[in-house]
């Protein structure tokens, strides 16, 4: 009985639908995307007052 359910785990399929855009992390879509009808346009300006700004640390040579 224990052996079925191991069985069973392992011959599960999924459908994922991946996204590989050159990134490092492809991006992993479980459901189909919505239409989002107010995307702005490419000339659109950008607003940078939610944006993370990485601290980068330069070390010195020892």
């Amino acid at each position: 009985m224990f052996w079925k359910k191991l069985k069973k785990k392992a011959t599960e399929k999924h459908n994922y639908d991946l996204t590989y855009d050159n990134v490092a992390i492809p991006e992993v879509h479980t459901h189909k995307p919505e239409d989002h009808e107010e995307t702005p346009g490419e000339d659109a300006p950008v607003h940078y007052d939610n944006v993370a700004i990485p601290e980068v640390h330069i070390r010195r040579k020892k």
